[in-house]
């Protein structure tokens, strides 16, 4: 069974049609694989970033691999906005898997190695690389307890294009059961169409959208979605920028000179707030989301002092203060996951966004929130 929810409540535009699982566990668990392994080849690395240093003697570079990777994401943003978006979905994926793969494969040869410039192969290769407490704790097992190179595990990490593929093509399938015409072209993606008659936007959007209904980023759309969403915009870059200030730059800081699994479990904890305060949103909402902005400058402004006293981390012998630092680390994850968690729910629900613009809203977003969280990684490199 199928039901249509009217989008004019939501910003004006057509009906939208809501698809019926028919397996819900099997849909929930699919989405978790694709979001689980879509982020754990970016957190694999983020884990590495200050052992990789360390092997290459590059200890002030630790933050590389990261600002490699988070400025290739803002390309990749502009890439798929302006061109991706005309391709279907299964292309698209291909080559991701492409990209991922290779990506791996370069780091465990850079790694094994250890020739002059590996490290900055390892950056370049780390750039194509795309869940965080997955990535990091898979990571400080296999190079902790169970002793494996660096260079052996990013070659374990290659496999895993296999389930990744597997549960996004159940939810293709899902998705795509059933129909035909304009409903199964929309369901696949791609290829630019004109809106129908009497389901258009309003009148300051570009009638041009791909198959699925997104207005593509033409300079018209995109002065459109700022002006729609430009506040949610702003919260969701200035959060992102002011919690990578912290990890990896300040955290780089903290922990260089204490036993190298101190950054990664930084890496860990962060994801911890962060998950556990995406999953917030389901029970409550936070409109007022400049709050949780403020609430992280103040980590910030606290994490920068600590740092250049050293309060914390010395204030029991043997590395004991870091485990107060961590804890302090779960708390910037925290307010970074809710700012983003309730900014994608409004970007998607709230009133007078027009729903042919919000897919284009959410990735000029994450484009400008990227630039952010380059610029603040640089800072720490320079």
């Amino acid at each position: 069974q199928q039901r249509l929810a009217n989008a004019s409540s939501r910003g004006g535009g057509c009906a939208r049609e809501v698809v019926q699982h028919r397996n819900f566990a099997a849909c929930f668990a699919a989405v978790l694989v694709c979001g689980t392994l879509n982020n754990f080849s970016y957190c694999m690395v983020g884990a590495a970033g200050q052992d990789l240093a360390r092997q290459f003697h590059a200890e002030d570079q630790a933050t590389l691999l990261t600002a490699c990777m988070t400025t290739s994401a803002v390309l990749i943003c502009l890439i798929s906005t302006s061109i991706l978006t005309r391709f279907r979905f299964y292309p698209r994926l291909y080559c991701v898997f492409a990209m991922v793969s290779a990506s791996f494969g370069v780091l465990a040869v850079a790694t094994a190695s250890r020739f002059n410039g590996g490290f900055v192969l390892s950056a370049v290769a780390a750039s194509v690389v795309g869940t965080g407490i997955f990535g990091s704790l898979v990571y400080m097992v296999l190079t902790g307890p169970l002793a494996l190179s660096s260079s052996v595990v990013f070659m374990l990490m290659i496999p895993l294009v296999v389930p990744w593929w597997a549960a996004f093509h159940y939810l293709h399938l899902e998705a795509t059961r059933g129909r035909e015409g304009p409903q199964l072209a929309s369901a696949r993606g791609g290829r630019q169409v004109r809106a129908a008659p009497g389901c258009g936007p309003a009148d300051s959007i570009e009638p041009a959208l791909a198959a699925s209904g997104v207005a593509l980023a033409t300079l018209t759309n995109i002065r459109a979605a700022i002006a729609a969403s430009g506040g949610i915009m702003f919260n969701l870059i200035a959060v992102y920028f002011l919690e990578y200030l912290i990890f990896p730059g300040l955290d780089d800081r903290e922990t260089l000179c204490a036993s190298k699994q101190w950054y990664m479990i930084m890496w860990m904890c962060y994801n911890v707030g962060v998950t556990a305060s995406r999953f917030s949103v389901a029970l409550f909402r936070i409109r007022r989301v400049w709050v949780l902005t403020a609430l992280q400058l103040i980590n910030v402004a606290g994490w920068t002092l600590e740092v250049f006293t050293g309060a914390v981390r010395d204030v029991l012998p043997h590395e004991g203060g870091l485990h107060f630092m961590a804890a302090w680390m779960v708390l910037v994850g925290l307010c970074g996951g809710a700012s983003y968690s309730n900014c994608m729910y409004l970007f998607n629900n709230q009133q007078g966004i027009p729903d042919s613009l919000r897919e284009l809203g959410i990735n000029l977003g994450l484009l400008m929130s990227r630039a952010g969280i380059a610029l603040a990684i640089v800072s720490f490199g320079v």
